[in-house]
């Protein structure tokens, strides 16, 4: 199940394809494949496809597009199933596509099928936010099993996209002088609410971003000079933020709300870390895909 744009040309022929590709690699993760251009962006796990269909149909009953236009050959293909975010990441892309190259789209599941349209990135996320949601029902409808499906918040998964979208911006601001986690989405073994966690290194100063749990990595308790791997252990946001109080500060940045460890807090911040008496195990917690949960509340199961 997918969400499908054509895209439409106010003259016959087809869109020049070479001419895209070169377009869409100044501007993205495209990879070109003979007919296609495959975008897949490994900072938020979000992928699409641009298709390229060379020959014009046999019959009129072969078209794709509605009469009144050309098809100039070119598609997009976003799948159903998705988190929010790949909606927002994708639909800016096809409005400059569609500037770029005069084209208009034909939305097969808009309530107005036979009309091609502006490409307006704001329209085009809405109405496949629309349809992701109810693919995502019918599925819990039609298959048992769907609706035990992974569930994060919308408000999480939005900022966990908003933080992996920033990562550039964000390094470049802290420079060598800070370490920038990756926030990463996981659940526990025995639950189907995705969580967001980041990893905080004892005597490393840190970005701090929204989440709700910490991985963290400290030297083993000895006597001696910790030898081998160092301990993992995981800690729930909330005791986190209480045992570091005073030491995690605010921090200046216009695109998401993050907060920091700074180099004076580290030595203070490890012996806090290293006072932890129980924490869970790192095995307790499994990484989940982007592509491998949902951020609309499904049914619940009577």
């Amino acid at each position: 199940m997918s969400f499908d744009l054509y895209f439409c040309s106010p003259k016959s022929g087809r869109v020049d394809f070479d001419a895209v590709a070169a377009w869409a690699q100044e501007r993205g993760p495209f990879v070109r494949n003979p007919h296609q251009l495959w975008y897949s962006n490994e900072d938020t796990g979000v992928y699409f496809s641009l298709d390229f269909e060379p020959n014009e149909p046999e019959t009129p009953e072969d078209a794709r597009v509605p009469e009144g236009v050309f098809d100039s050959g070119l598609s997009f293909n976003l799948n159903f199933n998705r988190p929010s975010f790949f909606g927002h990441e994708a639909m800016p892309y096809v409005e400059q596509l569609a500037r770029r190259f005069n084209l208009r789209v034909f939305n097969p599941q808009s309530n107005a099928p036979n009309f091609a349209t502006e490409a307006e990135a704001k329209n085009l996320t809405e109405s496949w936010l629309d349809h992701n949601r109810r693919a995502i029902l019918t599925l819990t409808e039609q298959e048992p099993s769907f609706a035990n499906s992974l569930y994060m918040p919308l408000e999480h998964s939005l900022y966990l996209w908003r933080f992996r979208m920033a990562k550039e911006k964000l390094k470049l601001i802290c420079g060598e002088e800070l370490y920038l986690p990756r926030l990463t989405p996981v659940h526990q073994k025995d639950s189907k609410v995705v969580s967001r966690a980041f990893t905080c290194t004892q005597g490393v100063p840190t970005i701090v971003p929204e989440n709700e749990w910490v991985f963290v990595v400290r030297g083993k308790k000895s006597f001696f000079k910790p030898k081998g791997k160092p301990e993992v252990g995981v800690i729930g946001r909330e005791t986190f933020d209480k045992l570091l109080e005073g030491y995690i500060e605010p921090f200046e940045f216009s695109e998401t709300e993050v907060q920091v460890i700074r180099a004076e807090s580290v030595k203070k911040v490890g012996d806090l870390l290293r006072s932890l008496e129980r924490m869970l195990g790192r095995p307790e917690f499994e990484v989940v895909g982007a592509d491998s949960f949902v951020d609309i509340e499904l049914p619940k199961k009577t």
